[in-house]
């Protein structure tokens, strides 16, 4: 067991390969050429000792000992990114730089909130606030390209990398344009609505279809948007309703607002994820500032 030659260019190849799935196509991903590319991946493999990938006649596969250091290589490629980052900032006169990544959903009073807390205890930290999916922010959180995640609690939304703590819970209501006075359970009967795809809301939409059961609810969906504020402004139009948390209701346009169901209650909560193999002094008061 000699000194490794392996390096982070070594890591980036090999992830890389693994990611897009072949040699040709990590090169353009790379915008390298692909003999560099192989000569790599194999400079690695001899160096560890084992194959990290089995290709021939057209397969291309990732072996067993080749997942376990893909795991560890993600986790070190991580850290390294994020101090050379915080490294970056803190030439600049900043003291410590977290990227945070929340879900539409999560828009809310109780980030405001903690992140004024933290500034206070921390004024020369700078933050960087990302709105994207649930499972985006899982898969960034396991790669460091993001520190910390605002996201939807749910069964189906776990990692035994990720760890969670709930943070704030919210009733659904829904969106209605702003005329309307009041919904009620045959409202929702009769009504045509717009919702999240499925792909980009998977959490959300499975999280509606178990509160749908209750009161035998089946929601005529006409219409399906990716982005949050398309699907507002279908609401608007007058294209069906939609349903939202009420802790969300200060991000809506003036145009709609957000009306409780009497009857029906369903609610959700919004927990804080980061990962459980980089961690620092810095995360850890970062997520004390908010409470649950």
């Amino acid at each position: 067991m000699g000194p490794t030659r392996i390096g982070i260019r070594h890591l980036r190849y090999t992830i890389a390969v693994a990611d897009v799935g072949g040699f040709r196509a990590a090169a353009e991903a790379l915008n390298i050429a692909q003999p560099a590319v192989s000569k790599t991946i194999q400079d690695t493999e001899k160096d560890l000792g084992f194959a990290i990938f089995l290709r021939s006649a057209g397969v291309f596969e990732i072996t067993e000992p080749g997942r376990v250091f893909l795991d560890d290589a993600r986790q070190t490629l991580a850290t390294f990114e994020r101090t050379i980052r915080a490294s970056r900032k803190n030439e600049l006169g900043a003291r410590g730089h977290i990227i945070v990544g929340y879900s539409a959903l999560a828009t809310s009073f109780h980030i405001s909130a903690g992140l004024d807390r933290f500034h206070k205890h921390h004024p020369g930290c700078q933050v960087e606030m990302h709105v994207m999916s649930t499972d985006t922010m899982m898969r960034n959180l396991k790669t460091g390209e993001i520190d910390i995640g605002f996201l939807l609690s749910h069964d189906s939304v776990q990692d035994a990398e990720v760890a969670q703590k709930p943070i704030w819970s919210t009733q659904i209501g829904a969106v209605v344009p702003r005329s309307v006075d009041a919904v009620s359970l045959e409202t929702l009967r009769r009504s045509d609505f717009v919702m999240g795809v499925r792909e980009n809301w998977r959490s959300f939409r499975a999280l509606l279809d178990a509160a749908f059961v209750a009161p035998g609810l089946n929601p005529s969906v006409v219409d399906e948007a990716w982005d949050v504020q398309v699907i507002f402004q279908r609401v608007a139009d007058g294209r069906g309703l939609t349903f939202y948390p009420i802790s969300a209701a200060d991000s809506l346009p003036a145009a709609l607002k957000i009306l409780p169901v009497p009857d029906w209650k369903p609610e959700m909560t919004i927990a804080m994820a980061w990962s459980r193999v980089v961690d620092t002094k810095l995360l850890q008061a970062f997520r004390d500032s908010f409470p649950q």
